[in-house]
């Protein structure tokens, strides 16, 4: 951000503009032309192309910009981020996402990674202003993605991110008009996989079909505990539950998507907590190991059938590790279980309860 500050000034002084005259050409003050030249403030989004016009550049030319950021560079500054909201203010986190962007405003795979960033840490929000703020910033993000990325893939991304703002806001309106009830599935990775394998190559094939499989058994997942939290079944729960055991032997799902059975076994153990038998101790004691799983390794896990998605991993902003705070995702599963009162009267809820604790307190040493 320096960089523009030096060359708001170059440009300005070569073409014998006074601070005065810049600042009646953008309809703004002397004052902030000072600050841009000084570095104390930055221009907003929205200057820029009004700036690149006056000093007859182009925007790149006045950020002096270049793709210099490699896939680790975007996840170092992306892991670091999502780290950061536990250990500073979230206005100073929200400012330091905001001067990424204004610094990296063309490179789309970033951006990107930026508002996965801003909506995993929407909830930490500290007051209406912090959640206003936020969803400007994203909107702007969107907007910039929409407008210029080449990539149909990146402005997907970017209208996914969109409609989950929408959520956040609370424009269920947005959500349902910008969201088709049903949406046809091509095929489009299995056609994908077949092309690879016209050409011989095998390994591509693999990681593609194994990635859409593995994305596809994760998205189930969530919609099955959704079904589950929000009463959307037609079947008993009795059903349910078996139905979740056979997907368990067949897929492991407990290891590979532990967040998502832990839901299932609370909902579980919600349920039959009002009955006399220990079958809710039961499913407490399978979202403690569930817990475990999470706690000791908050990452897409693979296993000997999804053994060949590396590749998928590595274009991800945070790489293996989960798009979620690690701390306040333990710290939820955690308080969920042992302050619910419906527990209480459970035999041997106290040996839950402590079992938990020790779980917990694993996080230290694991993250």
């Amino acid at each position: 951000m320096i960089q523009i500050a030096k060359t708001i000034k170059k440009e300005r002084l070569r073409r014998g503009m006074t601070q005065e005259a810049l600042a009646e050409y953008l309809n703004t003050t002397k004052t902030t032309i000072s600050k841009w030249e000084n570095t104390s403030l930055y221009p907003d989004i929205t200057m820029l192309p009004k700036l690149a016009k006056v000093f007859n550049i182009s925007v790149d030319d006045l950020l002096n910009y270049s793709i210099t950021m490699t896939d680790e560079e975007i996840k170092k500054i992306s892991i670091s981020l999502s780290k950061m909201i536990n250990h500073t203010s979230y206005p100073e986190y929200l400012a330091t996402v905001r001067e990424y962007y204004i610094t990296h405003c063309n490179e789309f795979e970033f951006l990107n990674s930026l508002l996965g960033i801003l909506l995993n840490n929407i909830l930490y929000c500290e007051n209406e202003l912090n959640l206003k703020e936020t969803a400007s910033l994203t909107h702007e993000i969107i907007k910039t993605t929409e407008d210029n990325s080449g990539s149909i893939h990146l402005k997907k991304h970017a209208q996914g991110y969109k409609t989950l703002l929408y959520m956040y806001e609370g424009d269920y309106s947005s959500v349902i008009e910008n969201t088709p009830d049903f949406d046809l599935k091509i095929g489009e990775n299995a056609t994908l996989a077949i092309a690879y394998l016209q050409k011989d190559n095998i390994s591509k094939a693999k990681n593609v079909i194994q990635t859409d499989m593995y994305q596809s058994l994760m998205t189930f997942m969530h919609e099955f505990s959704l079904m589950l939290s929000h009463d959307l079944h037609s079947v008993s729960i009795e059903n349910l539950e078996s139905k979740f055991y056979h997907l368990n032997k067949a897929f492991n799902v407990d290891y590979l998507f532990p967040v998502m059975s832990l839901n299932c076994y609370y909902q579980f153990a919600l349920y039959y907590a009002r009955k006399p038998n220990d079958t809710a101790i039961y499913h407490l004691k399978k979202y403690c190991q569930c817990f475990n799983y999470l706690v000791s390794d908050f990452v897409y896990q693979k296993d000997n059938l999804f053994n060949d998605i590396d590749e998928w991993l590595d274009t991800l902003p945070l790489g293996e590790r989960l798009p979620a705070n690690y701390e306040n995702t333990l710290n939820v599963m955690y308080s969920i279980v042992s302050e619910n009162e419906h527990f209480n009267t459970l035999e041997n809820f106290e040996y839950i309860k402590k079992d938990l604790l020790r779980i917990y307190n694993k996080k230290d040493e694991s993250n």
